[in-house]
């Protein structure tokens, strides 16, 4: 399983992350957001046809957020999720402190699987925010 896993990290590093895609779907929720009022976005992955998440594969999501943006937490690993067979979610919180457009940027890792392979997953998340003013 090991050696199955290790050659398909190669060959979606080869390819991109166009071929594990064909696996999953990636749905970013963007909250409706205020100043000084936190809002909560969600970025899920939900597993295709005879794919499930792996749980025994840790995975994260890594966040930076812009300037004016403050989150509950920049890393977020599995005991962060919502797991279940199909779904990986994390929520993600954040409050911004100035009102207009703005960027919080990413990456999310993890990988799904069938009986007989397994594929990991690199994807760069961008969750954008209008925060209106009070």
């Amino acid at each position: 399983m090991k050696k199955l896993l290790t050659i398909a990290a190669l060959f979606v590093a080869m390819t991109g992350t166009a071929f594990a895609a064909n696996y999953y779907d990636l749905n970013i929720v963007k909250p409706a957001a205020k100043v000084n009022v936190k809002a909560v976005a969600t970025v899920k992955v939900t597993a295709k046809a005879d794919y499930h998440i792996n749980k025994e594969y840790p995975a994260k999501l890594s966040l930076t957020a812009p300037d004016g943006v403050k989150l509950d937490r920049n890393k977020l690993t599995m005991q962060d999720a919502t797991l279940t067979e199909n779904v990986l979610k994390f929520e993600i919180g954040l409050t911004a402190s100035t009102s207009g457009k703005k960027t919080i940027t990413g990456e999310l890792r993890g990988a799904v699987c069938t009986e007989n392979d397994c594929i990991p997953f690199n994807e760069k998340v961008s969750i954008e925010v209008d925060v209106a003013a009070k």
